[in-house]
């Protein structure tokens, strides 16, 4: 199996060096990654400008051997299909992201965005995050090790070509365990927006986000619910946009 693996980190987090190491048995891997942190594109491409593509240390230097790009997540999925992974891809594994991709964040998610850019093309991909409690104190190996657990569940079950499944796994700081996988629907609950608020000496406003995953409700059944009582989150995600349940009654309005 050839893998594409991914992430919006960049391609010097920690993150994406413990994803490799977790599925670098499942096959043939090739990275190419973001030069820089991209947290928080979305889908976003780049059109307007050269995209940067380099060469990143293997065996001998600093984190994982593959090719860095200076884009956005999406970007590096594209140009990786079409230019610098030899073809067939089978599988694109996107993370493991620092920080949770549960509910209405998996809309603004880089994570997610390269791993449903791979649906787009008609590949199978994994989004993989890590819920975070303490920031200095993430645990990568055991975060790998549930990673490549899920990961092959996963790849057990019903994936066909254009599957997105996103997969989240709890905080594990102060070596707590998941309390195991669990399939759960996005949360569409809103976040709560939190900023902090610097004046500047020309009589404007600086306002910086510091939102800590805070969502309105809870759901029970849903992967916030889930996360957040200790599972791993495991969802399929739908990339066609369209509303079908009211394409009826709109056909019949427009004609």
């Amino acid at each position: 199996m050839r893998i594409l693996l991914t992430n919006d980190d960049g391609i010097e987090a920690p993150g994406l060096e413990a994803l490799y190491k977790a599925v670098e048995g499942l096959g043939e891997v090739h990275v190419v990654a973001p030069e820089k942190v991209q947290s928080a594109t979305s889908h976003a491409v780049t059109f307007h400008r050269p995209i940067r593509v380099a060469s990143h240390p293997g065996p001998g230097g600093e984190g994982v051997p593959g090719t860095s790009v200076g884009a956005r997540p999406a970007d590096c999925v594209k140009l990786a299909i079409a230019h610098l992974v030899p073809q067939p891809i089978d599988l694109v594994i996107s993370g493991i992201n620092a920080g949770a991709n549960v509910g209405v964040n998996v809309i603004y998610s880089g994570t997610v965005g390269a791993a449903r850019e791979a649906a787009f093309m008609g590949l199978p991909a994994i989004s993989i995050s890590q819920h975070v409690g303490d920031w200095d104190g993430i645990r990568w190996e055991a975060s790998a090790k549930h990673a490549g657990e899920a990961i092959r569940r996963v790849l057990d079950g019903p994936m066909t070509a254009h599957s997105v499944v996103n997969i989240n796994i709890p905080i594990l700081d102060d070596g707590a365990e998941p309390k195991g996988l669990k399939a759960a629907p996005i949360s569409i609950s809103s976040m709560v927006d939190k900023y902090e608020i610097t004046p500047a000496e020309d009589g404007s406003y600086h306002y910086q986000t510091c939102n800590a995953m805070t969502f309105r409700t809870r759901e029970p059944g849903t992967d916030v619910a889930a996360l957040f009582d200790g599972y791993i989150t495991v969802t399929p995600l739908e990339h066609d946009v369209t509303d079908l349940g009211q394409m009826p009654g709109w056909s019949e309005h427009i004609g």
